[in-house]
C-alpha cells in the first residue's frame, strides 16, 4: 500500500506545481505599441506570485500613489500585491480584459486580482481613444482588436512572464465596447453599418445608445463596411459583459467558434438587453452560457471606485437603487474563473 500512496502523493505534487492557484499576486506594467495609431499605451499586469503582497495605491493612469496613505485611499485603487515580483513556478493561462468607452485598464482590477490568484496572467491594457473618440471609428473597430492581439504578443514574448503561459489557454472578458471587442477577436465579422440601421429604426426607443457619441458615431461609420482579419485564433474563450453587439449582423455573429458566457444586467439602459445580450444569446452558435443578473445597471460590472474618484465618475459609479456592486463581483469573479477553469483547462 506504501508505493500506491507514493504515487498518489507524488501526481498531486505535479498537478499542484502546474495548475495550484497562489494566493499572493504580483503587478507591472507594460507599454504596448498600437498598430493602427502608431501610439503606445500602458497595460496593466497581475500574474501568481510567490512574494508576499502589500498594499499598492495605484491612479487611474497606472502611477503608484505619492500621497500621504489615507488620501491616497480617496483617490487611488488599493490592491494587496508584490510590485514587480518574479511569477510562480508553474503553467498560467493568459486572458485580456477589455474596457468600454472611456474606461480605465483598472475598471475591472478585482476580477484581475480574482484571476491572478487562481493561475491566470491578466493583461487589461487601457485602449487609446484616438483624438478622445472612443466610440466608434476604425480605432474601436479595428484598432481595439488589434490592441489585445499585440497585448497578447507582448506578454507571449515577455521573458519573464512567455515561457510560464500555455499557448492554447488564452481568453478575453470585454464590457460594453470591450464586448464588441472579445467577440471581434474571436470570429464575429463586424458590420458597422449595422449600427447604423439599428439607430436608423429604434433611435425613439433606444435614445441613450443611439445619441451616445452623437455625430462623431454616425460620421465614423458612415462608409463602414466588412471589417476583415481582426480575428485572433489564439483566443480560445471570451467573456461578456453588457456587450455592445449592435456593430454585427446575425451572419457575422454566427462566426464565433470559441465558448461564450455572457452576462446581462436587468436594468442596463445603455445596452438595452433585447437589443445586445438577448440577441446574442440567440444568435451565438455553439457552446455559450448566459447569464441575467437582476436589477443591475450597465456599470455594475465595474469594480468600486475610491471615495474621490467615485463623486468623479459619475453614471459608472452609481447602480439602480438597492443593487449592491460589492456583492455581485463576490460572485462574478468565482463563475468567470470558474468559466476558464472548464474552458481553458491545463494541458500536459
Amino acid at each position: 500500500m506504501i508505493v500506491p500512496l507514493l504515487a498518489v502523493l507524488l501526481l498531486a505534487i505535479i498537478l499542484g506545481t502546474e495548475a495550484a492557484p497562489s494566493s499572493n499576486v504580483a503587478f507591472r506594467k507594460i507599454d504596448v505599441q498600437d498598430t493602427v495609431t502608431g501610439e503606445r499605451f500602458p497595460v496593466a499586469l497581475w500574474y501568481p506570485t510567490r512574494a508576499a503582497p502589500a498594499p499598492l495605491f495605484l491612479t487611474t493612469s497606472l502611477s503608484e500613489c505619492r500621497l500621504p496613505a489615507m488620501l491616497c485611499r480617496l483617490m487611488a485603487f488599493e490592491m494587496p500585491v508584490a510590485p514587480n515580483a518574479p511569477p510562480a513556478d508553474g503553467t498560467l493561462g493568459l486572458i485580456v480584459i477589455s474596457h468600454g468607452s472611456g474606461g480605465l485598464a483598472l475598471n475591472h482590477w478585482d476580477l484581475a486580482m480574482a484571476l491572478a490568484a487562481h493561475g491566470y496572467v491578466v493583461a487589461a491594457p487601457a485602449h487609446p481613444r484616438g483624438k478622445g473618440n472612443d466610440v466608434s471609428g476604425d480605432v474601436v473597430w479595428i484598432g481595439r482588436p488589434k490592441q489585445v492581439a499585440r497585448v497578447i504578443d507582448a506578454v507571449l514574448a515577455d521573458p519573464s512572464l512567455g515561457p510560464h503561459v500555455q499557448r492554447g489557454r488564452v481568453g478575453v472578458v470585454g464590457h460594453s465596447n470591450g464586448g464588441y471587442t472579445a467577440l471581434a477577436i474571436a470570429g464575429a465579422l463586424p458590420t458597422p453599418l449595422a449600427l447604423m440601421d439599428h439607430c436608423g429604426r429604434h433611435a425613439a426607443d433606444d435614445p441613450k445608445f443611439c445619441s451616445f457619441g452623437g455625430a462623431a458615431t454616425r460620421e465614423a461609420t458612415a462608409g463602414g463596411g466588412a471589417i476583415p482579419d481582426v480575428r485572433d485564433p489564439r483566443v480560445r474563450a471570451i467573456v461578456l459583459l453588457a456587450p455592445n453587439a449592435l456593430p454585427f449582423t446575425d451572419e457575422g455573429l454566427g462566426k464565433v467558434a470559441v465558448p461564450v458566457r455572457l452576462y446581462a444586467a436587468e436594468r442596463d439602459d445603455l445596452t438595452l438587453v433585447r437589443y445586445h445580450a438577448e440577441r446574442l444569446a440567440r444568435a451565438l452558435p455553439g457552446d455559450r452560457e448566459y447569464v441575467v443578473v437582476r436589477g443591475a445597471g450597465h456599470f455594475s460590472f465595474v469594480a468600486g471606485f475610491p471615495a474621490l474618484l467615485k463623486l468623479l465618475a459619475g453614471e459608472a459609479a452609481r447602480d439602480p437603487e438597492g443593487f449592491d456592486r460589492d456583492a455581485l463581483h463576490e460572485t462574478l469573479n468565482r463563475e468567470i474563473v470558474d468559466f476558464f477553469d472548464r474552458k481553458l483547462p491545463v494541458t500536459p
